[in-house]
């Protein structure tokens, strides 16, 4: 069976959050997205969601908005997909384009909702998305935000009694280490415990801090610096005596080609929203030297999708989210355990940062332990329909 997109259903949609999320580059009190619903001639309808950062690639929900409607509608109208065939061949295009022009959040959303409604017409179910074997449940990352040391107490005491082994903290700012003495006291010495500078820090500043953290037992340190440069990076790595997780600095395939080039980051953080989707993830595993389920590969890919040749050197994988996400990427996410073994795995928790969450099928993880999708084909989840219109600002439908 060929299926063809017949429709686009594009919206802008504000949702307040319960509490403001901090770190060094931001403070947000309300999730700013892009929903689109995609129809098939089959009679499926995929969804996607687009959260443009614009210290991540440039991008904003207007250009976002721009890019979907001028470059990727005319782009899918022209798609042919088989139903008994992966999209990934067919996807890479719109990837690789995206790439080259840093829209890879815009391109994000496109990709969930093509791969949601190829799934549903293909009978495939969420857990075996891409042909992987059902993965077992993993432990989920407990996300601290900047704060006060109560509100640091209060959180982590709550996340440790609800059994997270695994925690994040933002740091960035003159309380830094007094926040990871006190983390690790209430977490204790066997808790997985690791920081988030989100580039708050300059070169130097980042070697003394990773080098101080050690005696923490701090198992890693996210985005140390700004993004722009791998040799700074590369550097806080070797002198700073931390492995080090490259965020900021990976969103395109050719961010990926620097840091493997200059071995910059132990650990590379694959956030589904800012890479490009499906494709953009299963690309970038690829050119981390992992391998992709069977099916995925039966045609050669392009020379920019080979692995790079780095003398074995193969970075960990960390699956993250970006913040305000909706159950829908979330759910995302979940499809992708059994990839690969990931270092660390997040989650959004939408019911607990979101005040409405335009979704329904929410995973869950609030236990710390993040399970497969089920059998439901696609992603799982479907629209709460009034709330959703509730929330949108605009929209369009292209036809």
């Amino acid at each position: 069976m060929i299926l063809r997109i017949t429709r686009l259903e594009l919206r802008e949609i504000t949702i307040p959050f319960r509490f403001a999320f901090k770190h060094s580059l931001a403070v947000r009190r309300q999730a700013r997205n892009l929903i689109l619903a995609l129809h098939t001639d089959a009679g499926t309808v995929g969804y996607g969601e687009v959260i443009p950062r614009r210290y991540l690639t440039g991008e904003t929900i207007a250009s976002a908005w721009e890019d979907i409607c001028r470059q990727f509608w005319p782009a899918l109208r022209e798609l042919h997909l088989n139903a008994q065939e992966y999209p990934y061949q067919a996807l890479q295009p719109f990837f690789t384009w995206a790439s080259e022009q840093r829209r890879t959040a815009a391109s994000a959303g496109v990709d969930l909702a093509i791969w949601d409604a190829w799934a549903k017409a293909a009978q495939r179910p969420g857990y075996s998305l891409f042909g992987q074997r059902r993965s077992l449940p993993v432990p989920l990352t407990g996300p601290l935000g900047a704060g006060s040391m109560r509100y640091l107490w209060r959180t982590a005491s709550l996340m440790r009694f609800l059994g997270f082994v695994d925690y994040k903290l933002k740091v960035g700012n003159v309380q830094d280490l007094a926040a990871v003495q006190l983390l690790r006291k209430i977490i204790g010495p066997r808790c997985d415990l690791r920081v988030d500078a989100n580039a708050g820090w300059q070169v130097d500043q980042a070697i003394a801090m990773a080098q101080e953290l050690r005696q923490f037992g701090v198992s890693s340190v996210e985005q140390p610096v700004p993004a722009g440069n791998v040799q700074d990076l590369a550097q806080v790595q070797r002198q700073g005596g931390l492995p080090v997780v490259a965020d900021e600095s990976l969103c395109t395939l050719a961010d990926a080609r620097m840091l493997l080039a200059e071995q910059a980051a132990d650990i590379w953080n694959l956030r589904l929203a800012k890479i490009g989707g499906f494709t953009g993830f299963l690309a970038l595993l690829q050119m981390a030297g992992y391998p992709l389920p069977p099916g995925l590969n039966r045609a050669p890919l392009p020379g920019r999708l080979r692995p790079v040749s780095n003398h074995g050197y193969r970075p960990k994988i960390h699956l993250g989210v970006l913040v305000g996400e909706t159950s829908l990427i979330t759910a995302a996410a979940r499809a992708c355990l059994g990839l690969c073994p990931y270092i660390h795995v997040e989650y959004g928790y939408p019911w607990i940062l979101l005040k409405m969450d335009p979704f329904q099928g929410d995973p869950g993880g609030y236990s710390g332990t993040a399970k497969p999708l089920g059998e439901a084909f696609g992603l799982g989840v479907t629209p709460k329909t009034h709330l959703l219109d509730h929330l949108t600002v605009r929209q369009e439908v292209l036809e």
